[in-house]
């Protein structure tokens, strides 16, 4: 939407905290806070690092990569549970895992 959020827009209890000038309509048309996207990344990082620390946005998408690598390969290993009776599936593993090795030694 076009048009500013004004007062009359924050009177929901949600809302009632914040200034007009804080608030725009997203595309679909609900209120939302304007630095949404700095409190996102403020949020992920104190997940990832813990609160109070500094960070460039680089170092949060470098650990979140690397949470993806760990959570794939406790994937893999399950994986490996369920096919123990499957020799390709077996080695299709363990080349997933190799890669992923491989790829972890680079960063």
């Amino acid at each position: 939407m076009s048009r500013e959020v004004t007062e009359r827009d924050l009177r929901a209890a949600e809302y009632s905290d914040g200034k007009p000038d804080e608030y725009e309509f997203r595309s679909d048309g609900k209120i939302v806070r304007k630095d949404r996207f700095q409190h996102g990344m403020r949020d992920i990082a104190a997940i990832v690092f813990g609160c109070g620390h500094d960070y460039e946005i680089a170092d949060v998408v470098k650990a979140i990569h690397r949470l993806q690598g760990v959570r794939l390969v406790e994937t893999l290993d399950m994986a490996r549970d369920v096919f123990e009776s499957e020799p390709k599936a077996l080695e299709c593993i363990d080349y997933l895992k190799a890669v992923l090795e491989s790829t972890k030694e680079k960063a």
